[in-house]
C-alpha cells in the first residue's frame, strides 16, 4: 500500500496511529466479510447488496474494506448482507421473514428500483433487532462512527446486547442524518442511507411498521405517492426545487421510506403513547447531512464528470493548476465533511458520480493508483479531521401532529372509533 504524507495545504487533518487501524491485506478483509459472523454487540455496521459482496462495483468494495480498516479495531463488525439463497450473509440469517413483506420473502418484488427497495425494507428490522449503524455502500466514510454517532448514543461505549433501547447515561437512542429540503420542503427530513440506532428503538419499529404497511398486498412501489399514509404526511415536494417538479409522484414512490420517516417523527399514537415528535427533538442526535455528505458534489456544481476528473488527476500532473485543484478538492472534503456519498441520479439528467463508477472506464475513478483518488482513499483511513461533530438542535416544529398509528391515518382511526 502506498503511503501519503498529509498535504501541506491541510490545516485540519491529523494522522491516525497505525495501532488504531486494521492494516491487513484486502484479501483477508474480504474473506472475513464473506463469512458469517454472529451478532455479539450493538456495534454493527449494516449494508446490503442483493447479489452479494462479490458482485459489487469496485468503488463500493473499496469503500466497505475501508470501513473495516477504520472501524474494526474499535469493536465494530461490518456486514454486507444479501438475498443469495446459500450465502452466509443472507438477510434471513439475521432477521425473521415475518418482519418483511411477502414480496421480499417470496422474491416477487418488481419495478426498476426493486434492489433499492429491498435494501430499504431490511435496514430498519436489522437496527431494531441488533442495533448499530446502517450505511449505504456508497458512503465513503471520513469521520469515525464512534465520533459521529455512537459516543452520543452510548457514551459508556457499552457493547452488550442488553434489551434496553438506550444506555442509562445518554438521552439518545437514534442518530439521524438531516437533509432538509431534499425530500420534503418542511424542516426535519432525514436520510435513510446513514442511520444509527440502539436496538429495540420504538421509533425504528414504528417507522418500519408504517413503511412495510405500504407493501401490504403489493409487489412494486408504483403509486406509493397515492397511499393514504404518504398523502397524510405529503409527497416529496422538495424535488421541485431541483427542477424535477414533473417527477414528484415518481420520486415520491422511490423515497417513500423517507416520507414515512417524516410521518413517524410527527406521529403521536394514542393507542401506545408513542410520541415521534418528542423522540426527534429529545432522543435523536441530529447531524447536518447535506454539506457533510455531498460536499464534493456541491463543490463541482453536482457534476459527476467533474468529480471523476478531479479524482483521476495524476499525482504527477504537469499542469500545476490542475494538480492544485485536485489536491484542494481532496483536502476540503476530508477536512470539512463527515462522509462522501456516492449517489446516482435517480431522477434523470447529467450522470452523477454514482452513475459513472458503474462504467468500465471509471470503475476505479475514486481509487485509481497514482491519482488524487488514491490519495483521497488513503486519507479516509489514515487521516482524520480535527473538526468537531455538532448536534443540530431542532427548532419548534410548524407541522401538525399526526394523531394516529403507524399503519392507520387519523381519518381511519376516527372511523374505527366511531364504529365502537
Amino acid at each position: 500500500m502506498r503511503h501519503f504524507p498529509i498535504p501541506p495545504s491541510a490545516t485540519r487533518l491529523v494522522k491516525v496511529p497505525d495501532s488504531e487501524l486494521d492494516l491487513r491485506p484486502d484479501a483477508l478483509i474480504l474473506a472475513e466479510l464473506l463469512a458469517f459472523r454472529p451478532v455479539t454487540s450493538e456495534k454493527n455496521v449494516w449494508a446490503f447488496w442483493d447479489r452479494g459482496l462479490a458482485s459489487m462495483y469496485p468503488s463500493y468494495t473499496h469503500t466497505v474494506t475501508n470501513w473495516v480498516r477504520k472501524l474494526a479495531p474499535a469493536g465494530w463488525t461490518v456486514r454486507v448482507l444479501d438475498l443469495v439463497p446459500s450465502s452466509p450473509n443472507n438477510i434471513f440469517n439475521f432477521i425473521s421473514p415475518s418482519t418483511l413483506p411477502d414480496c421480499l420473502v417470496e422474491g416477487t418484488m418488481t419495478g426498476p428500483h426493486r434492489a433499492q427497495h429491498a435494501s430499504d425494507l431490511v435496514r430498519l428490522p436489522l437496527l431494531s433487532a441488533h442495533g448499530g449503524v446502517w450505511m449505504d455502500v456508497g458512503n465513503m466514510l471520513h469521520t469515525h462512527l464512534d465520533t459521529l454517532f455512537w459516543n452520543a448514543l452510548s457514551p459508556s461505549s457499552s457493547s452488550s446486547s442488553s434489551s434496553s433501547s438506550t444506555s442509562t447515561n445518554t438521552p439518545y437512542e437514534l442518530g439521524l442524518w438531516l437533509i432538509n429540503g431534499q425530500i420534503r420542503r418542511a424542516w426535519g427530513s432525514f436520510g435513510n442511507f446513514m442511520l444509527a440506532a440502539r436496538k429495540n428503538s420504538p421509533f425504528i419499529a414504528n417507522w418500519h411498521a408504517g413503511f412495510s404497511h405500504l407493501w401490504r398486498g403489493r409487489t412494486s412501489s408504483a403509486a406509493f405517492h397515492a397511499h393514504p399514509l404518504v398523502r397524510e404526511v405529503g409527497v416529496a415536494d422538495g424535488m421541485a426545487d431541483w427542477s424535477f417538479a414533473d417527477k414528484i409522484p415518481e420520486m415520491s414512490d422511490y423515497v417513500a421510506q423517507m416520507l414515512i420517516g417524516d410521518r413517524t417523527r410527527n406521529l403521536v399514537d394514542p393507542t401506545t403513547g408513542f410520541d415521534g415528535r418528542d423522540v426527534f427533538h429529545h432522543r435523536a442526535f441530529l447531524v447536518e447531512g447535506i454539506r457533510n455528505g455531498i460536499l464534493g458534489a456541491i463543490k463541482t456544481d453536482y457534476s459527476g464528470a467533474r468529480q471523476v476528473d478531479l479524482f483521476t488527476t495524476s499525482l504527477a500532473e504537469p499542469d500545476e493548476a490542475r494538480r492544485r485543484a485536485a489536491e484542494e478538492f481532496v483536502v476540503d472534503v476530508l477536512e470539512n465533511s463527515h462522509m462522501y456519498k456516492v449517489y446516482h441520479n435517480s431522477a434523470g439528467g447529467p450522470p452523477a458520480l454514482g452513475d459513472l463508477i458503474k462504467q468500465d472506464a471509471f470503475k476505479d475513478a475514486t481509487h485509481r493508483p497514482g491519482t488524487f483518488g488514491e490519495m483521497y482513499r488513503y486519507g479516509t483511513v489514515h487521516w482524520r479531521s480535527t473538526r468537531e461533530v455538532e448536534r443540530v438542535v431542532p427548532p419548534p416544529s410548524e407541522e401538525e401532529l399526526i394523531r394516529a398509528t403507524p399503519t392507520k391515518t387519523e381519518a381511519e382511526c376516527r372511523q374505527a372509533e366511531s364504529r365502537k
